[in-house]
Formats: C-alpha cells, structure tokens, sequence
C-alpha cells in the first residue's frame, strides 16, 4: 500500500470515529468546540458532557468534575477476617482453643502492646497495621495483607478485638501454659475474634425511623467505644472542672469542693491519683505499657498514699478473673469491658504493673469515672456521715460546672467582648422571659439574621446502652434528650414573638434559628441516632418552624475544634452549622462534618496549655529532683 491510500485509510478511520454515529441533522445545529483535552461523545463531534468519573471509597461512582464531598458511608473503616487474611473459614473454637494453650500474661502483654501502638499521640492505623503484617504475618500472608490493605477503607487491627482478645483470656487462659503442648497461636486468636464479631442472631429492622433496631444499637455501640478524644483537652477539662472551678465559686449555695470530698469518701488525694495516673500515662506515650512498680517508688508520694491509689485503679489477673465470672451473662456484650475500665492498671507477677490500654487510664482519673469513687467508696472504706447527700452533691457540682466550663468555651466561641453582648446565658434568658412556667435554654448567641439557640445537658448513655444491650435502654435515654429539646423550643419561640426583651432592639429582618443540643460527655452522632432524635422531636412538633433549621448535637470536643479554628481567623458556629446543614455530611456529626466535608485542621485552644499543666502540676511536683550540680 503506498503512502496515498494509506493516508486515505487513516483519515477515513478517524472520520467513522469521530462521526460515524452523528445523524445529519446534528452536524448543523451545533457548533462544535475541538479544544484540547475535551472530551467528546465517541462516533461524535459533541462535546461530552460528562467526560470522566471517580469511584468513591464507598463504591459509588460519580462525575469527576462533581465535588467530591464524602458520605457517611464513606467514613466508615471495615476490619479485615480470619477468612480474608488465611484464605480459609476458620474452624468454631478457635481462638478459645488457642487461648487455653497461651499464658494469660502473654496475651495481656500483646493486647497492651498493640493498643498502645493505635494509642500513641498521632499514630496512623495505618501505619500500625503495616507494622503488624510485617512482624506478625509470615510467608505470603503479609503481601495478601498489605494488598487488602490498599483498600483505605479496610483495617486489619481494631481495639474492640485487642479488648476481646484481652477478655477472652482472662476468662480462658492459664496463669502460666500447659506442659508437653505446643504454644497457641496468638495471631490466628485474634483475627478469628474479628472473623465473628458483629454476627448476631438477632432479626430488626434495617430502615431507621424513630427507633434504633438492632442494627442502630451495633452502631451506636461502635461509635461510643471507638470515641476520639485529645488528652489535652480532657486534661484541661479536668483541671477547670474538678480544682479551678470549685475554688472560685466555693462560697455559692450547694457547691461542693470535689477535691475534699473525694478524699473524704475514699481517703485517697485527688492530686495523687493524677500525679500517678500521670506518670503512668505519660510512660505508656513513651511505648511502655510495662511499668516496674519500683518506678512509682521513686515519686514524693508516702508509700500508703501510692497503695491507696493503686487499690482504685488496678487489679490483679485473678481479680479480674473473679470479677468477670460476677458480670451477668445477659447484660454481657462484645462491648462491655468494665473491668478493664474501672482498672486500667493490671498488677502483673514480680512487682510490675501493666497498662492496657491508655485511652482507660485516662478516662479513670481524668474524666468523669472519678464521681463513681466519691458514690461508691472503696470496700472496707468507712464512709463518712453523710455519704448519700454528700455524694449527689458532690455528683450535682460536677454537672453544673461542666454547663460552666461549655458557657466559657461558648464566649471564647463568639467573642463577645465587645460592648455588643452575642451570647445571651440562662441568667439573661431568664430575666427577659419571665412568664409563669416558662422554660428556657442555657444560652443563645447572636448572630447577624440567626439565633443558635443551646442546651447544654450532662446526661450520659447508661451501661446498657453503650454497649448494646438488646434492650430499651438506648431509645429510654435518647427520650432524656428529647425532653431537653423542649427547652430550646420554647426559647426559639419567645425570640421569635418578642426578642427585643431580650436584646432591647426589635428584628428589622426575619431570623433563622439553629438549635444546637450540647452533651459534654459525648453522644454518638451519626445518621441513625439523628434520624431517630429529629423523628421523635417531629411526632412531638418540637423545633418544627419553617424557619428553623435541624436539630443539631455536639459534645465538648467539638465545641473546642470551633474553638481553635476561630482564634485561627476560620469561620464561625453559625457558618459550620449552615455549611453542615448543606453538606453531604448533614446527618453525620460535627466532628466528620469539620474534619472531612469542611477538611479543616482546628488547631488546640490556647488556653489548655495552661489548663493542661494545672492538671499535670501534682505529677511535677513529686517527679524525683535532678541532683544539684556543686
């Protein structure tokens, strides 16, 4: 073929590429664009109008020139099986089988080995589970792992496994192996536990409307336990509520000062609970989860005080046995491990002490475990006269100064220091809405055309409902959070009829109204719990107005992140909470919303610097003396 008909051949072939499948009619209606690297239709000259698609983590394709916003489907992580990794279905008993052949210390140890590593300050699971397939795995099954692993949405370690594995042990495991047996295959122990985990009998149903279902409280469950948190910030907010707060407002009616009365109830000082919690916290960010108990020696702590403490927050192997054997089989689920979390320091043979996992130990000492020792003393501990009332006091002044320490986060929110007051508190809501049983909000804000109008409460999910107990329990504790909802109600419609009482400047402009429910504590906020919450909100016509946005909910933490992103000049509540209400993300928390919709990276607040070293100053205190140069 020479170089005529060659040329004519190729031209011909890019014509019935290009046109082949374009009807006449077409050619003259449009004109068309050649620019390079537009796409067009094949058989076409039209431009395509779609030219490429992305496939979302969840598996749904989408336009790539479309926002590529997630969906709560999307941040949802899902662990690798026994199945996946081995290539096998793992043979019923397996991991109780092993279990039996492996000293309970040893798979303690393992357990605390790897939930320190998910722990530390700023680990990537990721990373983790790269490091656990390339020290754990042998032959092909590393490069079967990694593999699965390109998958971002897949996990190969999770906590609720380690402290399954952990649980099981206790239960199972002899205090040293058995003679003349081969050791247990601790990894297969493991991955068989995640093989199983989430599989129950129970039938429900799958579309959420006002009621969780079986399926809503497995997630409800999994999101408490899987709870982020910073150190720093429960830190600072043990600092402000349990020492700063009482002092300053010790002269008020019913304030209790914690510091006392916990000593009081239990005969241990609050300041060497955190100074050795401290310590041992801040081994364990070290990567040492194994403390010799000689180190505690060392602190200015006398001896009886350092057993003191030690009795709170540790146990033995047996006494961790005995108290699981006591648990009740029915209210015993793949999530509850209170043992472990009212002793998150296990005694260990030859004087060393074993944390197992951080996130417990910080929690016990640090958040709101502290009150249960003031309610419920030691055993043997006689308890002072007036124990019942001293302890709801005691329980009562905590509340309150966690509904103190969200107003101060709410004013650093809206710096309102200027002569023009934004947040409006309970105390002035009050005064200017004075009608016989009216109810009232802890606080509003004001914006330019919108109210956020806020609920702070310190109720908590029971026991039972955290951990899935197939019961009421959950949807009786999401009803406590309903009838606070009534509070806002009503405060939205007194601004609506008349908030120049409040203000003493009429609304030129319609105003649109945000209620936003706070839960120190934490709440598990997801699509299901949303859904449930605003359906059982609409039945009762409570926050129905058209000219009132969803229902939103927020815990301390969050309200720190929008903190943090205001004094770094970022946008304001009211800005968050409309850009979530458009978002992709609306029925998912804030935290997701900020963090994944939003993309932002709130810096800490300023001020738990400070807050965070009056909270470690016991520890500083008793920490051993550099010796003095001469």
């Amino acid at each position: 073929m020479d170089a005529t008909n060659d040329l004519v051949r190729r031209i011909e072939e890019i014509r019935r590429l290009l046109a082949e499948a374009e009807p006449d009619s077409l050619r003259s209606s449009y004109l068309a664009d050649p620019s390079g690297g537009r796409a067009v239709l094949k058989g076409s000259t039209a431009p395509a109008l779609v030219s490429e698609w992305n496939q979302q983590p969840s598996g749904l394709w989408l336009p790539k020139s479309s926002a590529q916003t997630p969906a709560p489907i999307d941040l949802m992580a899902v662990y690798l099986t026994a199945e996946e990794v081995y290539g096998v279905t793992p043979p019923t008993g397996y991991t109780t089988r092993q279990l039996q052949r492996l000293s309970l210390e040893s798979v303690l140890r393992f357990s605390a080995f790897w939930l320190t590593a998910l722990a530390m300050p700023d680990a990537s699971a990721r990373d983790v589970d790269e490091r656990f397939a390339g020290t754990m795995l042998n032959g092909p099954l590393p490069d079967r792992v990694l593999n699965l692993l390109r998958d971002t949405t897949r996990r190969l370690l999770v906590p609720q496994a380690l402290m399954l594995l952990a649980r099981t042990a206790v239960q199972v495991s002899p205090v040293s192996p058995p003679h003349g047996v081969a050791q247990g295959d601790l990894v297969g122990a493991l991955l068989c536990i995640s093989q199983t985990m989430g599989r129950h009998p129970e039938t429900g149903p799958t579309v959420i409307e006002d009621r969780p279902g079986p399926l809503g409280r497995e997630i409800i469950a999994n999101q408490h336990f899987n709870h982020t948190w910073s150190v720093s910030g429960v830190l600072a907010r043990y600092a402000r509520r349990w020492l700063e707060l009482p002092a300053e407002h010790q002269s008020e009616p019913g304030v209790v000062d914690l510091s006392q009365a916990y000593e009081d109830c239990t005969g241990v000082r609050l300041e060497d609970l955190a100074a050795i919690a401290g310590y041992l916290w801040a081994r364990t960010v070290q990567g040492r989860f194994v403390v010799e108990r000689a180190e505690l020696s060392a602190l200015d702590i006398p001896k009886e005080r350092l057993e003191g403490v030690l009795e709170l927050i540790s146990n033995s192997m047996s006494g961790l046995r005995e108290e699981l054997r006591r648990e009740r089989a029915d209210l015993r689920t793949e999530w509850s491990f209170d043992p472990f979390q009212r002793w998150p320091v296990i005694r260990l043979p030859e004087e060393r002490l074993l944390i197992l996992d951080p996130r417990h130990l910080v929690s016990r000492a640090f958040g709101w475990l502290p009150i249960w020792d003031i309610k419920f003393p030691p055993p043997g501990r006689i308890k002072p006269s007036g124990h019942k009332k001293l302890a709801a006091r005691a329980e009562q002044t905590l509340r309150h100064f966690s509904e103190v320490y969200v107003s101060e986060v709410l004013h650093h929110i809206a710096q309102d220091a200027s002569a023009a007051r934004r947040v409006y508190d309970d105390e002035q809501l009050k005064a200017a809405y004075t009608a016989e049983g009216q109810r009232i909000a802890d606080a509003a804000i004001d914006y330019p055309g919108a109210w956020i109008v806020i609920e702070v409460t310190t109720t908590q999910l029971r026991r039972e409902a955290a951990t899935a107990v197939p019961d009421e329990s959950q949807i009786e504790d999401i009803d406590k959070l309903i009838e606070e909802l009534d509070q806002i109600n009503a405060t939205i419609n007194s601004l609506r009829a008349d908030e120049a009482a409040l203000t003493g400047i009429h609304a030129t402009l319609p105003r649109r109204f945000y209620p936003l429910l706070v839960l120190p504590e934490g709440f598990p906020v997801n699509p299901i719990t949303l859904t449930v919450i605003r359906e059982r909100a609409r039945s009762r016509n409570l926050l129905q107005g058209p000219d009132t946005a969803p229902l939103e909910i927020a815990d301390i933490e969050e309200l720190e992140m929008i903190e943090g992103i205001q004094e770094d000049a970022g946008p304001s509540l009211l800005e968050i909470l409309q850009s979530k209400n458009a978002g992709s993300l609306r029925n998912a928390g804030l935290r997701e919303h900020i963090l994944h919709a939003m993309r932002l990276s709130p810096p800490k607040p300023s001020r738990q610097a400070e807050l965070f070293h009056a909270a470690m100053k016991p520890l500083f205190e008793v920490l051993p003396k550099a010796p003095t140069e001469r």
